[in-house]
């Protein structure tokens, strides 16, 4: 992510967290970010093991306040990606998915890349274009979360879900770009703006940060499983500029 059909102005502030669970056999994920678009929009984020998908409800508007205080900044440093295979599948049914309303968004979930064709065109937009896109980035392995902001919302939280661990063992951050400023959309290079924050993971998972002694999360405001102690250290990547369009993954840290 983020794949965003319809016009845009700019994407911005990217902002995304992932963790694993304390036994990493699932994933959470907290993503937002701020887009200037001259008409509503939505936004698709691809999720591996789309079966497993629990959206949650986090009340902790501070979260990416005190993740950033939970780290400081280093010279730059190398990071991890995943590359995204090519697969296909038959053509799924034609009854509408359902729209359901949660926080600051209208969601709904598609199973299957076909499902995206039975979004309800009320609310949500898809097309053959981002169908042929997706096909060739995403095995069938992933499904697709929905997401559009509901009318009237200008201070919005994260968008917060966790499903099981993609097949690779890793943390799968939503990062490949697709936006279409004024009639143009470059699937190959993409302007990152984003700060992607990590626990659980190798030190590789930084770029440009370390973490602090001790970190500032208030973890029991976090869905149960996820709740680590204060020693956890927070892993944070800065990407910025012209780079490569793609999906990226972070290595779990191994335990004792």
């Amino acid at each position: 992510m983020c794949i965003i059909p319809g016009p845009i102005q700019s994407v911005s502030d990217t902002k995304i967290f992932v963790l694993p669970n304390a036994n990493k056999s699932r994933q959470l994920t907290f993503y937002m970010n701020s887009v200037k678009t001259p008409e509503e929009n939505m936004m698709i984020l691809p999720v591996p093991n789309i079966q497993s998908l629990q959206l949650h409800t986090v009340k902790y508007k501070a979260l990416f306040k005190d993740l950033k205080s939970s780290v400081y900044r280093i010279p730059e440093r190398s990071y991890d990606y995943y590359p995204i295979e090519n697969s296909l599948r038959c053509a799924a049914s034609i009854e509408p998915l359902e729209v359901i309303s949660h926080g600051s968004y209208l969601v709904s979930i598609a199973p299957t890349l076909e499902d995206l064709f039975r979004l309800d065109t009320s609310v949500f937009e898809f097309s053959q274009e981002l169908y042929s896109f997706f096909s060739k980035h995403y095995s069938r392995e992933f499904g697709y979360l929905c997401c559009k902001l509901k009318e009237g919302k200008q201070d919005y939280e994260p968008i917060s879900y966790s499903h099981n661990l993609h097949s690779c063992g890793k943390l799968f951050v939503p990062t490949l770009h697709y936006h279409n400023h004024h009639g143009k959309i470059d699937t190959q290079k993409a302007d990152w703006d984003h700060l992607i924050y990590s626990a659980g993971t190798l030190k590789e998972a930084n770029l440009k940060f370390l973490s602090n002694s001790e970190n500032k999360v208030r973890w029991k405001k976090l869905p149960e499983g996820f709740q680590y102690a204060e020693s956890m250290p927070i892993r944070c990547a800065e990407l910025t500029g012209n780079q490569q369009n793609r999906d990226i993954a972070f290595s779990l840290e191994i335990s004792a």
